[in-house]
């Protein structure tokens, strides 16, 4: 990196990477930027940003302690082209360059920043704060996306029971596996919700499980709606004689967690599902090393950060995170297996999902919206595997010979 264009930076050389830095003190991630400056101001922008953007104040502050605590560049390429991006704007800090911004530029350019693990002293509630945090503030940038971060060990345990321990639960069964949400998500009495259920687990699903959106007024409720369902899955688990899950949701209050965790468990649910992108993400390590039942990683909320190809974070980062972090199941993209998905994605997707990593287990992808038994050779070939579940709520529920028929026609299907 040269030093003659770093805008306001007085210290360039706390920002810079060097050899003799060591790698294993480093966290790399990668970002794909658009800027109204040089590529190397926005990056060192960057650093200095999510770090010590000051680093001398006369009397106080010397540059010398801070280099354990700065940022790196690591290194700078050109990426695609893009078509346009947000607009750009300028504050009067340290960060910014007060010379040289130009107009929107159409070029974009991949960014890698080294990040001094000591930053985020393991805690999951860093990861979105120092990887992300006020970057995407930043006004000098008119597209962001974080392409690569992968986290150190330290932050989670990873999946307790990950893609063997589920099919473990349910007996090993051949072909992906079928769940069905419960449809209308709201509204619907709980009796009446427990019917669906039980009759889409005898024609042959294998898993039900709340719905995201559904919320309990106080445990009470919680525990009467949590005993109807499992009622519904035991009969289901006699009249079919095979091994039945139910997933209950426990989204929800911070100080409502403990008690309906405990709940939960000690009635007999099967597996549970959050929303680390509105709970928080250190939910995740705080559950799974408990080990106690497998956990859905919900993606609402999280399509927020991904959707936009020009900003926010990578669906295939996103998931690594939910893998290390402790999630057993994490819910694919919506385009995911279509012909609107690029395969590039799928195939960083699927490899962030199932890679070696330290002996992490791998994390099951879930597809869901519209799923049908015509659909079935395009999953397996975008998951590469049998190895993930689909949520079918539609098919079955208008199904012309009712929904336990249409529960045994899709697994039939997929058993065939």
């Amino acid at each position: 990196m040269s030093s003659g264009n770093l805008g306001s930076c007085t210290h360039p050389e706390l920002f810079a990477w060097s050899k003799d830095l060591d790698p294993a003190d480093y966290l790399f991630a990668t970002y794909r930027i658009s800027a109204v400056c040089d590529a190397e101001v926005a990056a060192v922008g960057m650093a200095m940003e999510q770090s010590a953007a000051t680093v001398s104040i006369p009397g106080f502050v010397m540059p010398e302690p801070l280099k354990g605590w700065t940022i790196r560049v690591r290194s700078i390429s050109k990426a695609d082209a893009i078509e346009g991006g947000i607009p750009a704007y300028s504050l009067s800090t340290e960060v910014y360059p007060q010379e040289g911004q130009g107009s929107e530029s159409r070029e974009r350019w991949d960014i890698e920043l080294a990040f001094p693990i000591r930053l985020m002293t393991g805690r999951p509630s860093q990861i979105l704060n120092i990887l992300v945090g006020e970057l995407p503030r930043l006004g000098f940038i008119t597209s962001f996306r974080l392409m690569d971060a992968l986290l150190p060990g330290t932050f989670g345990p990873g999946p307790a029971f990950g893609v063997q321990g589920i099919r473990a639960k349910l007996g090993n069964p051949p072909g992906p596996l079928l769940c069905r949400s419960m449809r209308p998500g709201v509204g619907l009495d709980t009796k009446t919700m427990a019917l669906l259920n039980r009759e889409v687990l005898i024609g042959g699903f294998h898993l039900v499980k709340d719905d995201e959106l559904a919320c309990f007024p106080d445990d009470d409720a919680f525990r009467e709606h949590l005993q109807i369902m499992i009622m519904a899955r035991d009969e289901a688990r006699e009249r079919s004689g095979e091994p039945k899950l139910y997933i209950a949701n426990l989204i929800c209050e911070p100080e409502e967690l403990e008690a309906r965790w405990n709940m939960a468990s000690e009635l007999g649910v099967d597996a549970i599902l959050v929303a680390p992108f509105i709970q928080g993400p250190g939910l995740l390590p705080r559950l799974a090393r408990e080990a106690r039942m497998p956990i859905l990683a919900h993606n609402t909320f999280s399509d927020l950060l991904s959707r936009h190809g020009g900003w926010g974070i990578s669906d295939a980062v996103l998931c690594g995170w939910l893998r290390q972090l402790g999630a057993d199941w994490f819910v694919t993209p919506g385009p995911f297996s279509t012909p609107d998905y690029p395969a590039d994605a799928t195939r960083e997707l699927m490899q962030a999902a199932h890679r070696p990593l330290d002996g992490t287990k791998p994390i099951m992808p879930i597809l869901q919206g519209g799923k049908q038994p015509a659909g079935l050779e395009g999953y397996r070939a975008a998951v590469g595997s049998n190895d993930f579940m689909l949520i079918v709520a539609s098919w079955v529920d208008g199904h012309p010979d009712g929904l336990a028929a249409g529960a045994r026609r899709f697994r039939e299907a997929v058993e065939g």
